[in-house]
C-alpha cells in the first residue's frame, strides 16, 4: 500500500509543529539558571499542600453532611479525592509563570512553522 504524497506532506508538517511545541520547553528550561525546572516545581509543589489540606477538608465535609449515615470510609475517600485535587491545584497555580512562558515559546515556535509550511505551499515569486 503506497502512501499518498500530500499524506506524507502533512504527517512531516504535524511532526515540525510537534518538534516546535517540545522545543518550546526545551528552550524556557534551558533559560533557566541551573538549566531545569525541578526547583520550580519543587517549590510549587510545597506551596500546594495548604490548597491540599484544604481539599481535603471539603471533601470530608461535603460528604458528611451530604450523606448522613454514611461509614467512615468513604469521608476518607472523599478527602483522599478532595486532597489530590486540591494539590493538584496548587502546583498548577504555583508553576503558572513557568506554563505560561513555554506557552508563549509555544506560540512563537508554531507561528514560524505555520509560516514556513504557508510559504512552501504558497512560493512568493517577484518580478
Amino acid at each position: 500500500m503506497k502512501i499518498p504524497a500530500s499524506l506524507k506532506s502533512e504527517i512531516a508538517y504535524s511532526r515540525k509543529l510537534f518538534d516546535a511545541g517540545l522545543n518550546a520547553a526545551t528552550a524556557v528550561r534551558d533559560g533557566t539558571p541551573n538549566q531545569t525546572l525541578t526547583p520550580e516545581l519543587a517549590r510549587a509543589a510545597r506551596g500546594a499542600w495548604a490548597p491540599a489540606a484544604i481539599g481535603a477538608a471539603i471533601g470530608v465535609l461535603g460528604l458528611c453532611l451530604a450523606r448522613r449515615g454514611r461509614s467512615g470510609r468513604d469521608a476518607l475517600m472523599g478527602g483522599l479525592v478532595g486532597g489530590v485535587l486540591g494539590f493538584g491545584g496548587g502546583v498548577i497555580w504555583s508553576s503558572r509563570e513557568a506554563a505560561a512562558e513555554i506557552a508563549r515559546q509555544a506560540a512563537r515556535n508554531l507561528g514560524t512553522v505555520r509560516d514556513a509550511h504557508w510559504l512552501e505551499k504558497h512560493p512568493i515569486t517577484y518580478a
